[in-house]
């Protein structure tokens, strides 16, 4: 019996030596992480841990945790957070301020959003980058859409390769488009999609010769 508890007391002793040690270099990381300084409007990584009636949490790796008002979600119309989101989404959200009154950190994800779309928005005009959408309204001179829950215009000379009578039929449709103006001052975004239409018809043609 002294035998075999010598024998187990040398494998115990084996397997701590194998194991990995955990040094403080390991958690460098993290510890920087949660020691890092934080102001009002910097725009933060974060990933959502909870979700009620009124309010998002989020998990920002730091010594407080981020909170996110239902109304500072998103600016799509119809979006709902009990609907959208879920727990493990990874997001960006803006500092609206340091203390909510309970410790936690004030965000806001509809204007880190917004801030972000705006960039990609140029960019998609300046690479005339094709993207899809789906018509939500049909208004005068032209139809309603959203990209990144900016909100855009499609002039009803620009909806079709041909001239559309009825802009209500588009609605719930979804086609590609361009970006042609996006002025983020004045908020202006206007879309395009005959020209992704003609590059489209002229592609398919190319398949049909070949």
């Amino acid at each position: 019996m002294d035998e075999m508890n010598t024998t187990i007391d040398a494998l115990d002793i084996a397997a701590e030596a194998a194991a990995p040690v955990e040094t403080m270099d390991q958690y460098a990381d993290e510890l920087n992480a949660t020691m890092r300084t934080i102001n009002v409007g910097d725009i933060l990584d974060g990933t959502v841990v909870g979700i009620t009636d009124t309010e998002v949490t989020v998990d920002l790796q730091y010594a407080a945790e981020g909170i996110i008002r239902n109304q500072d979600y998103s600016s799509e119309p119809g979006f709902s957070v009990k609907e959208n989101v879920k727990p493990g989404d990874e997001i960006k959200a803006v500092v609206k301020k340091l203390d909510d009154g309970n410790g936690n950190i004030l965000l806001s994800r509809k204007e880190a959003a917004d801030a972000i779309a705006w960039d990609n928005l140029k960019k998609m005009m300046e690479e005339k980058a094709t993207t899809l959408v789906t018509v939500k309204e049909a208004v005068k001179g032209g139809v309603v859409t959203y990209i990144d829950g900016i909100r855009a215009f499609i002039p009803a000379s620009r909806l079709s390769l041909s001239y559309v009578e009825d802009l209500a039929t588009f609605v719930g449709k979804e086609i590609p488009v361009r970006v042609i103006e996006a002025a983020k001052e004045g908020r202006k975004l206007v879309l395009s999609s005959r020209e992704a239409l003609q590059e489209r018809r002229e592609a398919e043609k190319a398949e049909r010769i070949n």
